[in-house]
């Protein structure tokens, strides 16, 4: 074998690898789920959500207008954004944000809430302005009702803390809910995906289902292992992608978005950015 075919080789697998790397952070996958919400009956059974996470704008890879488009497409009855819409690093994507989330409330009613990126950034009130300003319902430990069709659903937000250790628990205790909420099913917002459980310790206010983000699909990700690595999670970690459920209540169920962006590690491998629809039935 001559050396320019050792070289073309080379450059071949090099062009190859870059070419994986690039489709992997920048090709959004859709990734849709039927979860049932218990005590719901069949009022709700339909009902489609879209679930964004992580996007770590302005380093977000993917293309944001075809985004846009995915979820028009969808048609969803509601849009969950998990946290981590900034990232920590650079200016604030104060036109770039507010232009996103006009195109998302267009589309259907959108709520979110805050994660750690956010609210680390030094840009938090002008984070919320921005959100607020364009017709997001942002949930700073607090509930909306949002009336699907016939009935409805209770959408809870748990904002990010500075020290979740420290927070005194239950860890739903402050989020408020009208009284006249209380006997309706409930969704929870909530970018920490590894206080699963401590989501289900306070009986008042339990969600049936929990929507998270954070731990970027685990990064990189090996078949039978899942997930190599995640925030506040560490190696090997057990919440990074799909449904999960605690065994003593296997009715109440989370789904962990892989997120979109990348932050200090930037790049994914086999865990491409992730829109997750999910139905209610």
């Amino acid at each position: 074998m001559s050396g320019w075919t050792i070289v073309g080789l080379f450059l071949a697998i090099i062009g190859s690898i870059v070419l994986y790397l690039y489709l992997q952070n920048t090709l959004l996958q859709r990734t849709q789920v039927e979860i049932k919400l218990p005590f719901t009956g069949k009022k709700l059974s339909g009902a489609k959500i879209v679930h964004l996470s992580d996007l770590h704008f302005p380093r977000q890879g993917v293309s944001i207008k075809r985004l846009i488009e995915k979820v028009a497409k969808e048609n969803p009855d509601m849009i969950a954004l998990t946290g981590d819409l900034i990232d920590v690093r650079g200016d604030f994507p104060e036109k770039e944000l507010e232009s996103f989330c006009k195109a998302l409330v267009e589309i259907a009613p959108t709520y979110a809430v805050t994660g750690n990126h956010d609210l680390m950034s030094g840009h938090l009130q002008k984070w919320e302005t921005v959100l607020t300003s364009a017709g997001v319902r942002v949930l700073i430990d607090e509930a909306d009702w949002l009336p699907i069709g016939d009935d409805g659903i209770v959408v809870m937000g748990l904002s990010e803390k500075e020290d979740f250790e420290n927070t005194p628990k239950p860890i739903l205790r402050e989020v408020t809910i009208e009284e006249s909420l209380r006997t309706k099913p409930r969704i929870l917002l909530a970018h920490h995906p590894e206080l699963f459980e401590e989501y289900l310790m306070d009986l008042t206010r339990v969600p049936a289902l929990t929507l998270s983000g954070h731990a970027h699909g685990g990064q990189v990700r090996l078949p039978f292992l899942g997930g190599l690595f995640a925030p506040d999670q560490g190696k090997l970690p057990a919440f990074t992608s799909g449904i999960h459920y605690d065994p003593n209540m296997p009715a109440y169920r989370m789904m962990v978005s892989r997120g979109i962006g990348n932050s200090t590690f930037p790049f994914r491998v086999n865990n491409r950015p992730e829109m997750v629809v999910i139905i209610l039935h």
